[in-house]
């Protein structure tokens, strides 16, 4: 443990201070309450959407034929589908707070903001429906969300010590009708610039801002196919865009018809007892999640048995079940993870290190067989451990087990900084 010790230590040396000056910067400090803010919303929404997506068929059909999985979905796209809506209110809210400003209009403002630059149809000429879509207010929209409630909130702060723009009635006035108008003539203002940004993007082959982020993170990954160093750079990327807030929903699409489109071709080999012909491929995109986006169930685990700290060991209660789910919002806007520098290098490296491991398996033989027709229909929200068990047989199982231990070792000196200085702040 000599070395852990001294590793620990320089953790403490290097990061800690990092971490300090980053956590002092407004915007970083908004973005990460935001975030937090919306804690309530994933976790209360985690239990719907495990019941939702049950892993288990007959309990699945059960509650279909009992007419109550529409109800329970429609649960989870108020909540956690929609995630968007509620980060670009809640971040635009504490910078406002933190700029000695009206948080909410600072929320109400950039969350106005947020709609008018969204789509606001579905479907294409005749068949044009107005409605905003469901993937641009969730995980297709958080980068958006984040950007959008920064720069609106910060331009409402910024107009608002304009004397000669917030409008000012006299004291006979009620205070709730004077609070009311006062930050009228800043709303028209950043509007106007809202509705020039939005008519910018209308001549542009992008045609909406939200496209274009998209485009700007998916198109360099479309290429790049479906080969083992490929699928792990998009979900070491994935997990980087996952520490600032971002959803990688958009990268890991890049790769997702090229492994379907080899689980397809492997089916009939598998069904007649052939070599699969994707076997590294299909191993290591098994694995390279051990369970949840940065294999933090081992960080749970492994903090629920050494940590000292009541905020973790109490926070890690509450996420644990939904983490077990392949439910990770909880860990990654509660604890959090986003802009944790910290945690930044050991939840970076979790994909190459348990894809790795896969990768070795099927080269040496352990490894020698995948069923596609498992991963192609397998719910997600399936527990790994067991999931990996019907793709890949007890070796999967052997596997995951590697792969939580060595993640529980990556974490535990990045873990005991974190604990200690909670600690500290506890102690305090």
């Amino acid at each position: 443990m000599k070395f852990m010790d001294r590793f620990q230590q320089l953790l403490e040396k290097t990061l800690v201070p990092f971490s300090n000056k980053l956590g002092q910067n407004k915007v970083m400090q908004s973005i990460s309450e935001g975030m937090i803010m919306t804690l309530p919303v994933t976790i209360g929404a985690s239990v719907f959407s495990i019941l939702a997506n049950f892993p288990i068929k007959p309990v699945n059909e059960w509650f279909q034929n009992m007419g109550i999985s529409a109800s329970m979905n429609a649960i989870v796209n108020g909540s956690t589908n929609i995630l968007a809506v509620f980060i670009v209110f809640a971040i635009a809210y504490c910078y406002g707070k933190r700029s000695q400003s009206n948080g909410i209009v600072a929320g109400l403002l950039s969350l106005a903001s947020f709609f008018m630059l969204a789509p606001q149809s579905v479907g294409e000429g005749e068949k044009a429906t107005a409605a905003f879509s469901m993937n641009y207010l969730g995980s297709e929209g958080i980068i958006v969300a984040i950007l959008v409630a920064i720069l609106v909130a910060a331009s409402y702060v910024k107009l608002s010590r304009v004397k000669k723009l917030v409008i000012h009635l006299p004291d006979s006035v009620p205070s709730m009708v004077s609070q009311s108008l006062e930050p009228l003539v800043i709303g028209i203002i950043l509007f106007i610039f809202v509705f020039m940004f939005r008519l910018a993007f209308d001549f542009t082959s992008y045609g909406t801002f939200f496209e274009f982020i998209n485009q700007l993170i998916a198109k360099p990954l479309m290429n790049i196919g479906g080969s083992v160093p490929a699928i792990l750079l998009v979900f070491v990327l994935s997990n980087i865009l996952f520490l600032f807030g971002i959803h990688p929903a958009a990268v890991q699409a890049a790769i997702m018809p090229i492994i379907i489109s080899m689980m397809v071709g492997s089916s009939a080999a598998f069904q007649a007892g052939e070599q699969i012909p994707h076997l590294e491929n299909l191993a290591v995109f098994a694995f390279v999640n051990n369970d949840s986006a940065g294999g933090t169930l081992s960080l749970l685990i492994m903090g629920l048995v050494i940590g000292k700290s009541k905020r973790y060991k109490e926070f890690f209660k509450i996420s644990l079940i939904p983490n077990l789910f392949n439910i990770n919002e909880p860990v990654i806007f509660g604890m959090p993870i986003v802009l944790n520098p910290i945690m930044f290098i050991p939840f970076t490296l979790s994909s190459l290190i348990s894809g790795g491991v896969a990768f070795l398996a099927v080269k040496v033989g352990f490894i020698t067989n995948y069923n596609p027709m498992i991963g192609l229909g397998m719910p997600w929200t399936l527990p790994k451990a067991i999931a990996s068990v019907f793709t890949v047989g007890w070796q999967g199982t052997i596997v995951w087990i590697i792969n939580f231990i060595l993640l529980m070792l990556l974490y535990y000196p990045f873990f005991k900084v974190l604990d200690k200085q909670a600690l500290k702040e506890e102690g305090q």
